[in-house]
């Protein structure tokens, strides 16, 4: 059982489950609807900083599951799309520890612009994932 599970089939199923839910949260936070766990901005930074956080370790063991037996298991990280990400990644990163210390960062200020950006750097990142997934075979 615990062999099928750790399958690219799961992680996809996954991924793509943990990118819904994360798009329900971003839509809910943004329409003003309340959320138990995301009653401020901060929180609700913090809450897609953990989703964003699981979809990238998802996405990750994902690609090592599905690319170790394939021609692509030393190149996925130099694909054009993987460094794409990889960028978007490195910004996200970035948006994170300034947020998180007060920093600002080119013109985002505070929670609420910083959840904002991530969530569309989280987004961008989730249809990069899928498009590799679907080119990388």
């Amino acid at each position: 059982m615990k062999d099928k599970f750790l399958t690219v089939k799961w992680n996809n199923v996954f991924s793509i489950v943990l990118g819904f839910v994360t798009f329900l949260f971003v839509i809910a936070v943004l329409t003003g609807l309340r959320v138990p766990f995301a009653e401020g901005g901060q929180t609700s930074f913090i809450t897609l900083v953990i989703l964003g956080g699981i979809g990238c370790a998802v996405s990750e063991t994902q690609s090592v599951f599905r690319y170790r037996p394939t021609r692509w298991r030393w190149k996925r990280h130099s694909h054009p799309i993987s460094i794409v990400g990889q960028v978007l990644g490195i910004f996200a990163l970035i948006l994170i520890i300034c947020t998180f210390n007060g920093i600002s960062m080119l013109s985002i200020t505070g929670y609420d612009t910083a959840f904002r950006v991530l969530a569309i750097i989280l987004f961008a990142l989730f249809g990069l994932n899928v498009r590799r997934n679907a080119i990388l075979k």
